[in-house]
């Protein structure tokens, strides 16, 4: 979301009472939000910027039009709501102000009172992946929850965090594809299950060390997706895992091919000695607990 100054646009498309879509004079497209701000007013017409409560300019992540369908298509409060919650991910995860996170919140939350409305209960089958992989996503998560519930007065599904922190995680590496963001927590997962039958042992998910681990395969996850080099390692890192520990590098190679399946490619040389390098880490810290 980007506020900008100015005096007058002309009007392109009435959505409803409270939502415009505007062309400034450079051609620029803005949406325009407030209280009866379209009623009774054409295209073409001429409205006073000030008039607005609230101005949206694209940022790259979606077209006006998108923006200005699924502002129109929720109420003023779930509009501020959304802005509020938007503001408190960007301030406690230090998320960039962009209408990718802003859109799809309004969105979710929109659908979530209506379920709730109407009775209806879906499953969230990564419960327990988020709340291992992203804990500060998953506390935002519930905290929004109990805020919607609080402001809007609806009880929402309980589970209902998750899609939320989903979410936020989404914002901090795809921006927009929340499918990449469901597959990467997936695979994380299956990692951990594929590491702790290897080793033989339980990793407890909660632990500094599984955190950092984590941490390091967002990372890789993040930039192998952008297809660029997750590190400018020079030294044959696996090689020197191999010989201190070779059940960690071997390790490191499945896990290698867990995540160039997800992403649909081969990782590089570069990226699986990153992946050695953080999964000996790993073993070392479990074989000393």
């Amino acid at each position: 979301m980007d506020l900008t100054r100015g005096t007058s646009a002309t009007i392109k498309r009435v959505y409803n009472n409270n939502v415009l879509l505007a062309e400034l004079h450079d051609g620029s497209e803005m949406v325009l939000v407030g209280k009866g701000i379209g009623f009774n007013h054409k295209p073409g017409e001429v409205v006073d910027l000030d008039a607005a409560d609230q101005r949206f300019v694209p940022d790259g992540s979606y077209a006006a039009s998108h923006v200005a369908g699924v502002l129109s298509d929720a109420p003023l409060e779930q509009i501020e709501l959304a802005q509020e919650i938007t503001a408190m991910a960007q301030l406690e995860l230090r998320l960039e102000p962009r209408q990718s996170l802003l859109v799809p919140i309004l969105d979710h939350l929109g659908f979530a009172v209506q379920r709730a409305s109407d009775g209806i209960k879906v499953d969230f089958p990564l419960r327990w992946e988020v709340a291992q992989l992203y804990p500060a996503e998953g506390n935002l998560g519930r905290r929004v929850v109990a805020l919607i519930m609080q402001r809007l007065g609806v009880q929402l599904q309980d589970e209902e965090w998750v899609a939320f922190a989903l979410h936020f995680v989404n914002q901090q590496w795809s921006k927009s594809d929340f499918s990449k963001t469901v597959s990467m927590t997936e695979t994380i997962a299956r990692v951990f299950s594929l590491l702790s039958v290897r080793w033989g042992k339980n990793i407890d998910e909660n632990a500094l060390s599984a955190s950092r681990f984590v941490t390091h395969l967002r990372y890789l996850f993040a930039r192998a997706a952008e297809a660029t080099s997750s590190t400018s390692i020079k030294v044959d890192v696996l090689a020197s895992v191999r010989q201190a520990y070779p059940e960690a590098a071997e390790a490191a190679l499945e896990v290698a091919k867990l995540i160039g399946a997800a992403l649909k490619r081969e990782l590089g040389d570069d990226e699986v000695s990153y992946l050695a390098l953080h999964t000996s880490r790993l073993y070392v810290e479990m074989l000393n607990t």
